[in-house]
């Protein structure tokens, strides 16, 4: 039991010196990736884009799938934004460090969790798809914390 704590807290410490700490929480980069449109919905793409004020990405914390309560009240905008026909197509993403293996796992966990939440808020599954891109496809570097926290998301895609 000791020497676990001890593995953790040196696992920590490598992390945070690292540089794969939060600049900025899940929410607030969230905030920030707002689609800003005049339509409700710009549909001459064969995928919507969002209304104005419904992200595209959820983000998520080093190492977790877990939704905190602000982004559930985004997922809640979504879910409102999706009607009683759109479809959503949810892809989850990793920041690089881990093995492959356990990112492919965590990206896949994180589409998920954020299909749950839809389903909760009354969004039928045949209307929900998933996928999971492991540490591929990265939006940023992925070199700083800052850059591997961009990573760390579900980017969303609302279809006709």
């Amino acid at each position: 039991m000791i020497r676990q704590l001890k593995i953790t807290a040196l696992l920590t410490a490598a992390l945070l010196t690292t540089g794969c700490g939060l600049k900025k929480t899940s929410s607030e980069m969230a905030a920030s990736d707002y689609q800003s449109t005049n339509n409700v919905f710009n549909c001459d793409l064969p995928f919507c884009l969002f209304e104005e004020k419904t992200p595209k990405a959820i983000y998520f914390d080093f190492g977790t799938s877990v939704l905190d309560m602000e982004d559930r009240k985004l997922l809640d905008t979504v879910a409102e934004q999706m009607g009683d026909s759109r479809r959503i197509e949810l892809t989850g993403y990793t920041c690089k460090v881990g093995s492959s293996r356990a990112n492919q796992n965590l990206s896949e966990s994180r589409a998920l969790a954020v299909k749950a939440y839809l389903m909760h808020k009354g969004i039928e599954e045949e209307r929900i798809t998933t996928s999971g891109k492991g540490q591929h496809s990265p939006v940023t570097l992925n070199n700083k914390g800052n850059d591997r926290s961009q990573n760390r998301r579900v980017e969303m895609r609302i279809f006709r």
